[in-house]
């Protein structure tokens, strides 16, 4: 009996999750440390980046109730949540511009923050001298 010959192994994709399909597939459960996990944008016109993201990226997106009974927009891919449109109404947020905010998976918050405060303190301690 012949044996299969074995075939060469394909090198692994370095491609985001959800560009492996049409399906968009989700990414691992836990992150990798330092990646970006959340993408979120805070708009005074949430129809309107929802119409333009639509249409230019294809991008649908799903309602999620928010405790004041605004709309907070879940950004999705076929199944897969990208990030989250918010929407910015009311008088405390009259003078902030639109914007895109990145979230960063750590892989210990106690310990990054501490690392983080530390390494804020010169930086701090120069601003009050000038």
């Amino acid at each position: 009996m012949a044996r299969a010959k074995a075939q060469p192994k394909k090198p692994a994709s370095t491609a985001h999750p959800a560009a492996k399909s049409k399906v968009h597939a989700a990414p691992p459960q836990r992150p990798a440390h330092g990646a970006f996990v959340w993408n979120e944008l805070m708009t005074h016109d949430a129809e309107a980046a929802k119409a333009f993201y639509s249409k230019t990226l294809g991008w649908h997106f799903e309602p999620m109730a928010m405790e004041d009974g605004a709309t907070y927009w879940i950004i999705k891919m076929g199944d897969y949540m990208s990030g989250g449109i918010f929407p910015m109404a009311g008088p405390n947020f009259e003078k902030m511009p639109d914007q895109w905010v990145s979230y960063i998976g750590v892989d210990d918050v106690d310990a990054r923050l501490k690392k983080a405060v530390a390494h804020l303190l010169p930086f701090l301690e120069a601003e009050k001298k000038a």
